[in-house]
């Protein structure tokens, strides 16, 4: 896996849905100057090897929503491993965009709303929501360190992202070879669609469907 930083600074992405903001990613996607993750070489000849879908869930207008899209895998001409190529807002084998689950974190952090509140506005479970506090919360520390954690309070570090941006993504990505808010030891399948309306983060296990692009454009 390939992990594509760095767009998000350029654009004001709350004034776009995350499939535009998605479609905007594969435009700018250059694989050429992403070195192979297995290999290191740093400027291997990628190749279109195949494609597969994932959902978008993304909080737009006052409801969830979800999109499908297609995800580009790339082959190595030097070792032969594939890798997609993901955007920073999409988290690995997470449906969820990493700004509804900061939407929902924001929601809890500024105390507007009460847990039940929450479920019902963004169609989750409480335990979904004190699962991903839990996650966001041992983040901010290996993000920030110890001293500074203890300075910013959760709620300001959320209002950074949405505001100014300050924190930068690829910055966490580098510090501890995860991307924010992934979880480390259990994969959430992204590729299945949701099963209930209620959470989201519940799915049937199935497998990921994936077409080989022998002459992809």
């Amino acid at each position: 896996m390939i992990r594509f930083f760095g767009f998000l600074r350029k654009i004001n992405f709350l004034k776009i849905t995350a499939y535009e903001l998605y479609q905007a990613y594969t435009k700018k996607i250059n694989p050429s100057k992403f070195p192979c993750p297995v290999c290191r070489t740093k400027h291997p000849d990628w190749k279109k090897h195949a494609a597969y879908e994932r959902y978008i869930i993304s909080f737009e207008n006052g409801k969830s929503i979800n999109y499908l899209v297609i995800i580009i895998r790339y082959r190595c001409d030097s070792c032969g491993h594939t890798h997609a190529l993901l955007p920073e807002f999409l988290i690995p084998y997470r449906s969820y965009s990493i700004f509804f689950i900061l939407s929902v974190l924001k929601d809890y952090f500024s105390k507007s709303l009460t847990i039940e509140k929450i479920s019902e506005k963004y169609g989750i479970s409480a335990s979904t929501i004190y699962t991903w506090k839990a996650l966001f919360l041992k983040n901010k520390k290996i993000w920030l360190g110890l001293l500074e954690d203890s300075c910013i309070t959760a709620a300001d570090f959320i209002k950074a992202f949405f505001n100014k941006y300050i924190y930068v993504l690829e910055e966490f990505y580098l510090e501890s070879n995860l991307s924010f808010l992934q979880t480390p030891r259990k994969r959430i399948n992204a590729h299945s669609p949701p099963q209930s309306n209620y959470d989201h983060d519940i799915y049937r296990q199935s497998h990921k469907t994936e077409i080989h692009l022998r002459n992809y454009p």
